[in-house]
């Protein structure tokens, strides 16, 4: 994926990205954990970054490009960020995946990854769908 590419011709902004990867309801946070960030399109899913969580959980800050803030000044118009999908996993640990994670620009957004033992639940994996929007 190109992530410079203009295909609207508006113009792009840089949004920032954080992924705090953490387990035991998020008290315990976890090195070494895989992240991987991908794009929310058939032609954008490939890995954009893939990077590991240092010892406090955290990831690098990674840039990705987002609409410009003017884009919410528009009613109607499209949405003011872009939608990435995050997938997060750690050996002995239930993988997670996080869809359409939004950025705005110029904002550092931080994804909370809580992984479960594999000991704890049988499924496979988590998939948590952030477009829908806060629980309240």
């Amino acid at each position: 994926m190109n992530i410079n590419s203009n295909e609207n011709r508006t113009p792009r902004e840089l949004g920032y990205l954080v992924v705090r990867v953490s387990t035991a309801l998020g008290a315990i946070p976890l090195e070494n954990a895989t992240v991987n960030i991908r794009g929310t399109t058939r032609e954008s899913s490939g890995i954009l970054y893939s990077l590991l969580s240092d010892r406090d959980g955290l990831t690098a800050r990674v840039s990705l490009p987002t609409p410009p803030r003017s884009a919410s000044d528009t009613p109607g118009g499209p949405p003011p960020y872009s939608s990435w999908n995050i997938e997060v996993f750690k050996e002995g640990y239930i993988a997670a995946k996080f869809l359409n994670v939004p950025v705005y620009s110029s904002i550092v957004s931080v994804q909370p990854a809580v992984l479960v033992p594999l000991g704890e639940k049988t499924d496979r994996g988590e998939t948590y769908n952030e477009s829908s929007g806060p629980s309240l």
